[in-house]
């Protein structure tokens, strides 16, 4: 077995340091209660996934000292962003996080080597996994299925989607929810996307509102059967989540 790469942003951070004592959080469950007079225990109001965290050692090796110091301004650069980034690590075979790198704490001087803790906090604390894409049929329908251990929220895209019965253009799972968008009736068809994790619409290329009795459509592990009403042939784009 070879050893295990850490890549952040696209890059190696085992290129030119040695990673260690990796360490993180199985389960990030989060639970909530609160005490109740004359109550053993207490009472158990709910529970949430909590912000995972990954922390790791990464060392730097040489003789001299200015160029271990010069290696940890290279690693300071490399962990620099101002929002979460890819946090690949070979060991998950292919699975990422989306975390920021913060580093904590002195770093620690050796005579030939120099040791850095650095921290990832991933406040989306579900992996992501390979992207799959399905083609619903222009007014028809479509079966597949959805890997991994958690639900995700996919994109939809039709580039020339029209109004079917009742006025609308809609995308039906086989649990009732329904995304459903209209389209202006001067357009006669226009491009439509819904990017159902971050909760945006556009028809037309204008922000629009999903009508009222609709919902953002969110695919567990499992098997799916979407149907359409209306016509023009939309492509429906996710990633497998795993916890």
């Amino acid at each position: 077995m070879g050893r295990t790469t850490v890549l952040y942003d696209g890059v190696d951070l085992t290129a030119g340091y040695v990673v260690s004592d990796l360490r993180r959080s199985l389960l990030p469950r989060v639970a909530s209660s609160v005490d109740v007079p004359g109550m053993d225990g207490a009472l158990f109001t709910g529970a949430r996934m909590g912000v995972r965290e990954v922390a790791l050692t990464m060392t730097a090796r040489s003789k001299d000292a200015q160029e271990r110091e010069a290696a940890g301004r290279a690693l300071a650069a490399a962990l620099d962003a101002d929002s979460p980034r890819p946090l690949q690590i070979s060991i998950d075979g292919g699975l990422w996080l989306m975390a920021l790198a913060e580093s904590g704490g002195d770093s620690r001087r050796y005579t030939t080597a120099n040791s850095f803790e650095v921290t990832f906090r991933a406040f989306d604390p579900v992996f992501w996994g390979e992207e799959r894409t399905v083609t619903v049929p222009s007014g028809g329908s479509v079966g597949f299925h959805v890997g991994g251990t958690a639900p995700t929220a996919p994109v939809v895209e039709a580039p020339a989607a029209a109004n079917g019965s009742g006025g609308f253009w809609r995308l039906r799972k086989e649990d009732g929810t329904d995304l459903m968008a209209i389209i202006p009736e001067q357009a006669g068809t226009a491009p439509l996307r819904a990017d159902c994790l971050h909760r945006t619409l556009y028809v037309n290329d204008t922000a629009a509102l999903l009508v009222p009795a609709a919902d953002w459509l969110v695919l567990e592990p499992g098997d799916h059967t979407l149907t359409m009403t209306g016509t023009g042939a939309a492509t429906v784009t996710f990633h497998e989540r795993w916890l």
